[in-house]
């Protein structure tokens, strides 16, 4: 690894600002007007054999109300060299991670993502509470374009919340909880019908979503490798 965590701080700033995010270094972290704090940490860096680099960071983000023990999520790119695969990373970071993050704590500039509202009924030990869930972007992928005649009902494609939706029996205890929650999902298929899944909360592997998020691709209308990819945020209160 050439590049140190303190080095990446300049360069993370550089990527927000020039995507229209202000924000000031404020310590080890970059400070954002909604009250997010941004501290980047350099994990791994080094030539690929074809040519290029491959970098892999954690950003680690903290709010003083509603999260301040933290969440990270990982950045995996690729460049022409390691700066460019480092603000790669971090291009991508901002644009999915980070606005998703920006409308969920209600920042002024942020984008208007889809939302939806949950309310959980009192029960012994509990009041009554709102939870939004905030859909980030979906990153859809397929290899081949499919016949829309051959689709079934419970197909789709890019709807932003399917995702989240065919798989949020495995987060009902979270989701009854009042914690804030930064939710990755990941889910494909290749050519021969191989299903696969990857799903972290808060940045930590959550194994039960899994088997979900696989019968879920095992529905997919065939496409030749197909992937579909989340960030969600979900918090306390109501989406107005």
């Amino acid at each position: 690894m050439t590049t140190t965590s303190t080095a990446l701080l300049p360069l993370l700033q550089q990527v927000l600002l020039e995507g229209g995010i202000a924000c000031r270094v404020d310590g080890g972290a970059l400070l954002l007007d909604s009250g997010l704090r941004l501290t980047p940490h350099a994990m791994a860096a080094h030539a690929r054999d074809n040519g290029g680099w491959q970098t892999s960071t954690v950003i680690e983000v903290v709010h003083p109300t509603l999260f301040a023990d933290g969440l990270f999520e990982y950045q995996h790119a690729n460049g022409a060299d390691e700066a460019a695969s480092l603000q790669a990373g971090f291009q991508a970071w901002a644009r999915v991670d980070l606005a998703t993050l920006q409308t969920a704590v209600g920042a002024e500039d942020a984008q208007g993502l889809p939302m939806m509202g949950m309310t959980y009924p009192a029960s012994d030990d509990s009041e009554e509470h709102e939870r939004t869930v905030v859909l980030g972007p979906l990153a859809h992928y397929r290899a081949q374009e499919v016949d829309a005649s051959t689709c079934s009902e419970d197909d789709h494609g890019s709807c932003p919340c399917c995702l989240f939706t065919r798989s949020m029996d495995a987060f009902d205890e979270l989701l009854k909880a009042r914690q804030f929650l930064a939710i990755r999902l990941f889910a494909s298929r290749d050519a021969d019908g191989q299903c696969e899944a990857d799903c972290r909360v808060n940045g930590h592997d959550f194994a039960p979503a899994l088997p979900l998020l696989r019968a879920y691709a095992a529905g997919w209308p065939q496409a030749g490798l197909e992937f579909r990819k989340q960030y969600v945020v979900i918090r306390t209160g109501s989406p107005g």
